[in-house]
């Protein structure tokens, strides 16, 4: 599974830009209020389950940190 099936690219910017804003820990409580809560209907279809959205929110979290290793 990777974000882009089931964020949109608005909603992984925006994932970026709060795991930035929080420094680079501690934004998954925030990346599932904002982001993961409010859509996870529709998040639940794309995967084709039920999902726990603290989970992908971690796991989003854990995307964000690996990208920001990587040099631009």
């Amino acid at each position: 599974m990777t974000i882009d099936q089931f964020l949109t690219k608005d909603e992984v910017e925006q994932a970026r830009k709060l795991f930035n804003a929080a420094g680079g820990h501690g934004a998954t409580s925030v990346i599932e209020s904002q982001i993961i809560k409010p859509n996870i209907a529709r998040i639940n279809k794309a995967l084709g389950q039920e999902n726990d959205s603290r989970y992908l929110a971690y796991c989003v979290e854990y995307v964000m940190s690996q990208l920001a290793k990587v040099p631009s």
